[in-house]
């Protein structure tokens, strides 16, 4: 043994200090022991969702007036015609354009296991094409009781496109909304939310019985906040 440690005294000595140090740190740090402080937390910035359909192609004036996975009501008063460019055009009711409707009925979004978020502010970012102001409304539920709707949570009205100057414009908009503590806690309990949208009436739509569909309508929502320990 002596004669080995003469021969290789730099390598021992180091491997004696490796499992020396390894034996601190296995004592010093008790690994099953270790647990999160309730006051932890790390600010974020992700995207909530983004208006573009699965082929990503922006989303279009028709997606906000009605879900197209239903049947068009058959409503009474004056009626619209949708010029689609690439199918024959489609009469709707005039109100569906201004009425609220569901859009999106469960997109999902889920904040999972031992976390949550808190001090969440939502910031929408909005380039609207068409000629009438865009209002969007989210509710988060849970998708086991989805009668069970949090409270709204209501922007501003996104302004419409200038139709007065050539070429046209689209407007772009952008709000940030502080969320309160109800609104907060229905998505740390949610797993989906609910999308409502309707446009505000301008003379636009005294002025034309034919409204073009295809208006480009591009939607960023970005969640701002912090995740914490449950």
């Amino acid at each position: 043994m002596k004669i080995f440690l003469n021969k290789y005294p730099y390598p021992v000595f180091l491997l004696f200090a490796v499992l020396l140090f390894q034996s601190c740190k296995t004592d010093e740090f008790k690994f099953n022991e270790i647990t999160l402080k309730e006051d932890w937390g790390i600010d974020i910035i992700m995207p909530l969702f983004t208006g573009k359909d699965k082929n990503g192609n922006v989303l279009e004036f028709r997606d906000f007036i009605h879900d197209w996975k239903q049947p068009i009501p058959d409503l009474p008063g004056t009626k619209t015609v949708l010029d689609y460019s690439n199918s024959p055009d489609v009469t709707i009711p005039t109100s569906l354009i201004f009425d609220s409707s569901t859009v999106i009925d469960s997109f999902h979004f889920d904040v999972q296991g031992i976390y949550k978020l808190s001090e969440i502010t939502l910031q929408f970012t909005v380039s609207n094409s068409c000629p009438f102001p865009l209002n969007l409304q989210l509710q988060f539920f849970n998708k086991s009781n989805p009668g069970n709707l949090g409270p709204p949570i209501l922007p501003p009205a996104f302004v419409g496109a200038n139709f007065n100057q050539i070429p046209v414009k689209p407007s772009t908009s952008v709000f940030s909304l502080d969320l309160d503590s109800l609104q907060v806690q229905s998505i740390n309990n949610g797993n989906r939310v609910k999308f409502n949208s309707w446009f505000d009436e301008t003379d636009y739509i005294n002025q034309n019985d034919t409204i073009y569909a295809h208006y480009p309508i591009d939607v960023l929502i970005v969640v701002i906040g912090k995740f914490q320990v449950k």
